[in-house]
């Protein structure tokens, strides 16, 4: 009887836990997806400062953002992230939105190049690294894109010590990231490969 009630208790306690670890699961997934949300808001509410029109390229772009943020925090009650929409698109379009909303120097020399990711996660990791890097980077960055082999880095460099990076919207975009010194600072760098011909 003893015996029984003590394995009652264990099991018990470990389904307790077991319940307790999910559900701080879905909360740090909240978390991501809320704050994920507040970029691209952030974003164009910035863009619509009374002085200038908002271009449509930064609409699109944040509004991806935010479309990628929302089904994030609708799967997180299931505690999960939502799964990337993997697609064929030219990617200097996303760049440009990006440095469009952030207000970056904006320097493409990678040509035009087709990947197959998640454009929403794409747009999600390059307004992460931009924020950061004008938060961070004495309010100064660069967005430069540069074709190399089979991939193409996307690079932000600011005059920062370094930052956090976007490491899981980058992953979930099918590429990677690392943190480079630059010249006068950081340079946050995506890479991703480039589309199958």
């Amino acid at each position: 009887m003893t015996l029984a009630l003590a394995l009652c208790g264990w099991v018990t306690a470990l389904a307790c836990v077991w319940r307790v670890l999910v559900l701080a699961r879905r909360l740090e997934l909240v978390a991501c997806a809320e704050h994920e949300l507040r970029g691209p808001l952030m974003a164009l509410m910035l863009a619509a400062a009374p002085s200038r029109p908002v271009p449509a390229i930064v609409v699109e772009g944040q509004l991806e953002r935010a479309r990628v943020a929302l089904a994030d925090l609708a799967e997180a009650r299931h505690g999960r992230r939502a799964a990337a929409r993997a697609e064929r698109h030219e990617l200097a379009s996303v760049a440009a939105r990006a440095a469009a909303a952030w207000n970056v120097r904006f320097e493409w020399h990678a040509g035009r190049v087709d990947v197959d990711a998640d454009p929403g996660r794409i747009s999600q990791a390059l307004g992460n690294l931009l924020s950061n890097a004008l938060e961070h980077g004495g309010g100064h960055a660069v967005l430069r894109g540069i074709r190399d082999g089979k991939h193409v880095r996307i690079e932000v460099e600011d005059r920062g010590r370094g930052i956090g990076i976007a490491e899981r919207a980058v992953e979930h975009a099918g590429g990677r990231i690392a943190l480079q010194p630059g010249a006068d600072g950081t340079v946050a760098v995506l890479e991703l490969p480039l589309a199958e011909a």
